[in-house]
């Protein structure tokens, strides 16, 4: 009887840990949607990433393959601007992406792709707004 009891008690436990684990994890999928997390927690399919992908597939229309890409995004908690100048870079793989703090950015880059940030400066001139960001191109010296 003690043992029917112990096995008893181990599946209702564990089928209570299971649901708990199961609730979290959904909770956690449904609240994607929500701005709440930066770009450390963004995964492919939320609203973030897919703004910057249609931003970037439209500059990759424009922008030849092999060019030096400078990136601008605003900085944010927890150093967002280096994740979303990481995703922009997996996103252009055909092109060498560097962040626009990069100190020989101003030499080496063809084109800016500035997210949600204006840009201004006398060497580069605006191409086209795209969906959610601005592509540049940086005249030479």
């Amino acid at each position: 009887m003690p043992r029917r009891l112990i096995l008893i008690f181990f599946l209702a436990w564990s089928a209570f840990a299971f649901l708990f684990e199961l609730q979290e994890a959904l909770a956690g999928f449904d609240r994607r949607e929500t701005s709440r997390s930066g770009p450390v927690l963004w995964r492919s399919g939320t609203p973030q990433v897919e703004i910057l992908e249609r931003c970037l597939a439209e500059a990759r229309q424009i922008v030849p393959p092999g060019s030096v890409v400078a990136f601008a995004s605003p900085q944010g908690p927890g150093g967002a601007d280096f994740y979303r100048w990481r995703w922009a870079a997996y996103l252009l793989p055909e092109d060498d992406v560097i962040p626009l703090s990069e100190p020989r950015a101003g030499q080496i880059a063809q084109y800016l792709i500035a997210h949600r940030q204006p840009v201004e400066h006398p060497r580069i001139e605006l191409i086209k707004p795209l969906t959610g960001c601005r592509l540049y191109r940086v005249k030479p010296r």
